[in-house]
């Protein structure tokens, strides 16, 4: 089934409000050969490791520029550690379903990036990772694993630099999330700790590196992997500039040094 292109359209949501797109390139096609790449008895493990595999080398960036706050951006032509990862559930929340179609992929993706749709301000994208992974498990798509020990900082790198999100009005609604994540517990994986906890690592885990820098939860995130016994992990590279699959994960915690804490895990239901 393909799709085929499709220009600024609204998408029908539970309301009749609709939510203008912007549809880069071909990326409801690539959509499409994901969401049906596998047979659907196939396992999510499986599926998981060949659409990263497919996205080897696609280009990094967010092609976002130009994106007003109420446009739902579609963008598997070019992409960044966060809208892959969006990407990614997305497509896979569509797998699951009986209605596999672009509507449900786009509806998907705009509940996995947006905690209110509409109205999709700049202030209701999931801007800290851990909100992200709060929020899906409220939705039920997958568990964020307590492994670990906990991170007790606050987090509030977004209102403690205010400049750099100029697009922002809603101040105290980002309080509170900051307020309400550095409340919950939230667990991590030490860098110095990981030999003892990647045994209970699956295929298709979505791991996040806690950041070190003040304030902030999460640098960076990918979809981990097993090639036989070494742990490993794809990602949307903004050193290399594209995705990458099969990154050594042990490896790559040590050039990240200081700046990376360790991981923390989420897992999708399959």
């Amino acid at each position: 089934m393909i799709w085929g292109a499709v220009g600024l359209i609204g998408v029908l949501l539970d309301t009749p409000t609709t939510v203008p797109l912007r549809i880069v390139g071909l990326s409801l096609r690539k959509a499409d050969s994901a969401i049906f790449l596998l047979p659907l008895g196939a396992s999510y493990e499986l599926w998981a490791r060949q659409v990263c595999q497919k996205w080897q080398g696609t280009p990094y960036g967010s092609g976002g520029a130009g994106t007003g706050p109420q446009e739902l951006l579609v963008n598997l032509e070019r992409m960044d550690c966060m809208t892959a990862t969006e990407n990614f559930l997305a497509l896979h929340l569509t797998r699951k379903t009986s209605q596999r179609s672009a509507a449900t992929f786009l509806g998907k993706l705009l509940q996995v990036r947006y905690q209110a749709s509409p109205p999709c301000r700049w202030e209701d994208r999931y801007h800290y990772l851990t909100h992200a992974f709060v929020s899906w498990e409220l939705h039920g798509w997958g568990t964020w694993l307590p492994l670990g020990e906990k991170d007790t900082r606050s987090v509030s790198y977004i209102t403690q630099h205010p400049e750099q999100y100029k697009g922002f009005r809603d101040w105290k609604e980002l309080r509170r999330i900051e307020t309400a994540l550095s409340r919950r517990p939230r667990y991590y994986i030490p860098t110095k700790d990981l030999h003892s906890w990647l045994s209970l690592l699956r295929n298709g885990d979505i791991i996040a590196f806690v950041a070190s820098k003040e304030g902030l939860d999460v640098s960076h995130v990918g979809i981990f992997f097993w090639e036989g016994e070494r742990p490993t992990f794809a990602h949307a590279s903004q050193t290399q500039k594209k995705w990458v699959f099969g990154e050594d994960l042990c490896a790559y915690l040590d050039r990240r040094g200081e700046k990376v804490k360790g991981i923390t895990v989420f897992r999708p239901f399959p």
